[in-house]
């Protein structure tokens, strides 16, 4: 065996293996992005369902009740909305725009930071309302 065959035969094995591991890393990756934004939905549906179940609780218990609690907000939201009796966060995806969106029994108002991290609330019934808000 020469030395030029010796070089050729290494040569292909290593092209064989980085034509098999290419791919493989590639799908990887794939299944690594998809399983990242799926839990930041999940955090964010999370998040949404805590504040309405203690909105309706505090609605339902009227003037003065308050509740803090604490919440995660993941990061890539867009925005955090409080319309009418609807809590809705707009989060940015790999596939683009999602919206998380929760009814509550009464009217809500406030505003909650779209930057991540854990953040205790307040959450208190006010003039036939439910505020929500972060205590700083």
């Amino acid at each position: 065996m020469s030395k030029s065959q010796v070089a050729t035969e290494y040569l292909v094995v290593i092209a064989i293996g980085i034509a098999i591991l290419v791919p493989l890393i590639t799908y990887l990756n794939e299944l690594f992005l998809a399983y990242k934004d799926d839990s930041k939905i999940a955090s964010a549906k999370s998040a949404v369902n805590k504040l309405v179940t203690l909105s309706n609780w505090v609605h339902s218990q009227g003037y003065p009740a308050r509740v803090t609690c604490l919440i995660y907000l993941p990061e890539g939201i867009e925005s955090i909305e409080f319309l009418n009796k609807t809590i809705t966060i707009r989060m940015r995806t790999k596939g683009g725009f999602v919206d998380i969106s929760e009814g509550t029994l009464t009217e809500i108002y406030g505003s909650l930071p779209e930057k991540e991290g854990y953040y205790n609330v307040v959450i208190k019934h006010e003039y036939d309302k439910v505020q929500i808000s972060v205590v700083e």
